[in-house]
Parts: structure tokens; C-alpha cells; sequence
């Protein structure tokens, strides 16, 4: 951190925290995923306080957050595109799965953490709706 980026430090300080605690409690080495979900925490963390922020109108930490938050997403794998979901929602659905519970379970299967899963929820739920 030569650069005196003190955000980027911050951020990433708290996901190695985050990372070194996880480790102690499973008492072995977090793997790719378990890393990913954690970036993907923090990143929300950021982005609830950020709302937080908003409303009591502190520019200050809205500038903060957001920019811990656009750092954070930098580390996750790039998001799949709403198209993409959606054909493998209605895949999935037309091989039989007609819950929630089992649609989701194979959308994280198939696209893992590249998938939002805010968004997948939200389009499931709009699929398997009754018409």
C-alpha cells in the first residue's frame, strides 16, 4: 500500500479479517468460494451503509463507501448477464423443477459465483408465479 490508497486498504483489511476469522472457526484455509461469498458480504456491507448515508445526507460516507464498494467488486468474478438467468431459469423449470428452493439450488450449481442471487430470486420467483 505504498500508494497511501487508505479506502483500498481499508477494504481489503476487512475481507482478510473477515477471511482469518472464517479460517480460525472451520480451522482450515477458506477456498475460492467461500472467499468470493465473503468479498460479496463485504461489498453488501458497503452498499447498506451507503444507504444509511444517503439518508442522513453525509457526503462524506457516501463518497467512502461507495468507493470501498466499487474496489470490493473488482475482486468478484463479472455478473452474468439478466438474458443468460433467465434461459437457464426457464431450462430448468421446463426439466421440472417447480420450486424455488430447487430452481435456485441448481442456477448456484450451474453458474456459482457468478450469480446474483438477489436478482435470480426476483426472476424465479416472476417465473414460477402462476399466469
Amino acid at each position: 500500500m505504498k500508494r497511501k490508497d487508505t479506502l483500498r486498504m481499508m477494504a481489503i483489511r476487512s475481507v482478510l479479517a473477515e477471511i482469518t476469522r472464517v479460517e480460525k472457526d472451520v480451522r482450515r484455509e477458506a477456498n475460492e468460494a467461500e472467499i468470493i461469498a465473503l468479498i460479496k458480504r463485504e461489498r453488501a456491507k458497503r452498499e447498506e451503509a451507503l444507504e444509511f448515508a444517503r439518508k442522513a445526507n453525509r457526503a462524506d460516507l457516501i463518497a467512502e463507501n461507495e468507493a470501498q464498494a466499487k474496489m470490493l467488486a473488482e475482486y468478484l468474478p463479472p455478473e452474468l448477464a439478466a438474458d443468460e438467468v433467465r434461459a437457464a431459469i426457464g431450462e430448468i423449470i421446463a426439466n421440472g423443477a417447480n420450486q424455488m428452493g430447487a430452481v435456485m439450488k441448481a442456477l448456484r450449481e450451474r453458474f456459482g459465483a457468478q450469480l446474483d442471487g438477489k436478482v435470480a430470486s426476483e426472476m424465479v420467483k416472476q417465473a414460477l408465479a402462476p399466469k
